[in-house]
């Protein structure tokens, strides 16, 4: 069987129909796509990625993957209908093409937001419980928006109406950054894929949505800070002497909460860590400072190797235990919410979380010259992009890289004339 796109007035100078041909042996099945486009735009012999539509045309990428979508569900029914009952009438493949293009309502009843719940679910295997606490609050602000907005949610009802007025709702209501703002809608984009893939809906209009993606501030700490946080002492306050461990801890080695709370002994080989980091699910070999070795010694006769908290708690204690040190020099960090710019200026003990230390690890490691590709490996980076939104770029090591490019050897002193 064949699957071709023709236009209903393919010389014409209007916009026309796409009409979809099936074609077996010497029999036809012609059936109208819904889709509708000027001639002018149209391959009429599709170029050598396989697409009708040219890269002129505003909505290309949408209408190109709808039809390769269209095509492949086409033959994959085809494929069925064959295995089913070899002697079928091909005519009768007509009803199949119509039921692709016009599914019928999902069964049992399903609403939009219980498919979402159902995503979510889907997602615990293999999803962080952080990611997992984003993915439910996002069913909150969808519950507060359609009842808010009187705007029902129904899969077909995702389109660019949709994206500007919950934009406008998460902005002005709930008073998200442009960042918070972006991440709703990837995530919200990742359901509509989940959904498409198992027939839910054939909504395109998702693919649209463009939520703007702002550089962040990222706080980091200076190697005099760091020094300063794990010579303090805490011996009168247990508490934060085992919070303060455990955060330097990650600042010599640059893993990630998550791998921290899975340390086990069995990990430690010698001064070597080897992690199998739960967001990638890959082994990574950590080679262990000795002040990170010192701090695995401090509890060596304990059951848990750190003694690590829940992340909500580390954070909280981290604020305690920085402003305890000192470490409290004014700091500002820039976001934008909308067309608004908020700058937030706090000491610096209010910015510090757990996720502090990793930045730590890969500014200093840059400053001290270890190679991006070095820390990297260290960190657990496979992404250069994601990588590089951690770097701090401090001063000094921009004082460092202009001396060893653009440094001078010292001309040679003259000799001093004989008398």
């Amino acid at each position: 069987m064949t699957v071709k796109y023709y236009l209903d007035k393919p010389n014409g100078d209007a916009v026309t129909a796409v009409y979809l041909f099936a074609r077996m042996g010497k029999q036809t099945v012609k059936v109208k796509t819904g889709d509708f486009i000027h001639p002018r735009f149209w391959n009429i012999k599709p170029n050598k990625d396989g697409n009708h539509v040219k890269g002129t045309y505003s909505d290309v990428v949408e209408l190109n993957y709808s039809l390769d979508n269209l095509r492949n569900r086409v033959r994959n029914a085809f494929k069925k209908r064959m295995e089913e009952n070899p002697a079928f009438r091909f005519p009768d493949f007509k009803e199949d093409i119509l039921a692709l293009l016009h599914p019928a309502e999902p069964k049992v009843g399903k609403t939009f937001l219980e498919y979402y719940d159902e995503y979510i679910g889907s997602s615990e295997s293999h999803r962080s419980p952080s990611t997992l606490r984003k993915y439910r609050g996002i069913y909150n602000h969808l519950v507060n928006f359609s009842e808010k907005k009187k705007y029902p949610l129904t899969f077909e009802g995702i389109n660019m109406r949709f994206f500007d007025e919950m934009k406008d709702y998460l902005v002005k209501d709930l008073k998200h950054t442009d960042n918070t703002v972006w991440k709703t809608f990837a995530t919200l984009k990742a359901f509509m894929v989940w959904a498409l893939e198992r027939d839910l809906h054939q909504n395109l209009s998702f693919r649209k949505f463009k939520a703007i993606q702002r550089e962040v501030d990222t706080i980091s700490l200076t190697e005099k800070e760091l020094q300063t946080l794990y010579e303090k002492d805490l011996s009168k306050n247990p508490r934060l002497g085992r919070v303060r461990d455990v955060f330097c801890f990650a600042c010599y080695t640059g893993q990630r909460y998550s791998d921290l709370e899975k340390l086990r002994r069995s990990d430690i080989k010698g001064n070597v860590w080897a992690l199998r980091q739960k967001k990638t699910d890959s082994v990574n070999r950590v080679p262990l400072l000795p002040q990170a070795m010192a701090i695995l010694e401090r509890y060596s006769e304990d059951a848990a190797p750190l003694p690590v908290l829940s992340n909500q708690k580390m954070n909280d204690y981290l604020k305690e235990l920085g402003e305890l040190a000192g470490l409290d020099e004014p700091t500002s960090v820039t976001s934008r919410r909308g067309g608004e710019r908020i700058e937030d200026t706090k000491p610096k003990y209010d910015f510090i979380t757990m996720h502090t230390a990793r930045r730590t690890f890969i500014t200093l490691s840059l400053e001290k010259g270890l190679r991006p590709e070095i820390v990297m490996r260290v960190s657990g980076h496979t992404n250069y992009q994601t990588f590089k939104k951690y770097i701090k770029i401090t001063d000094r090591i921009k004082e460092q890289e202009m001396l060893n490019v653009w440094a001078m050897p010292k001309p040679k002193a003259e000799p001093l004339p004989q008398e």
